[in-house]
């Protein structure tokens, strides 16, 4: 009977050293999938107040609508162009419009076209919109 019990002790140690082992590999990462890169997103108004900022990660491939579309809320699109994204949205009769800029210079291309890199910052802007005389 002293055997056995000595064997169940070493039993359960080992157990145990194997589950601390696959925790520690899952809490410090070894296990989850890495990002392949990351980039900081804002919705700002008119007066360039940030109204919200996430740090998002991505994976290759991925798009920058399905990324905003995870990430923040009451985002919708129309014709490939961002309507509405958080508390900004574009009014019927365009006065206003959400403009998108990557490290600070207006994209050229609408969100369905961006391209993006690590590190980038995009800001989607509450934009009055004035036209050309």
């Amino acid at each position: 009977m002293h055997m056995n019990n000595k064997k169940m002790k070493f039993i359960l140690a080992g157990v145990a050293l194997v589950v601390l082992a696959v925790v520690l590999f899952f809490v410090l990462g070894g296990g989850g999938a890495k990002d392949d890169g990351h980039i900081t997103v804002t919705v700002q108004d008119k007066e360039h107040k940030v109204l919200a900022q996430k740090e998002i990660g991505y994976k290759e491939g991925e798009k920058l609508a399905d990324l905003v579309q995870k990430n923040f809320k009451n985002v919708t699109y129309n014709d490939g162009m961002i309507m509405t994204i958080e508390s900004v949205t574009t009014p019927a009769d365009w006065s206003s419009f959400i403009s998108i800029l990557q490290n600070g210079e207006m994209s050229p291309v609408g969100i369905m076209e961006m391209t993006f890199k690590d590190g980038d910052k995009i800001d989607f802007v509450d934009t009055v919109y004035v036209p050309q005389s």
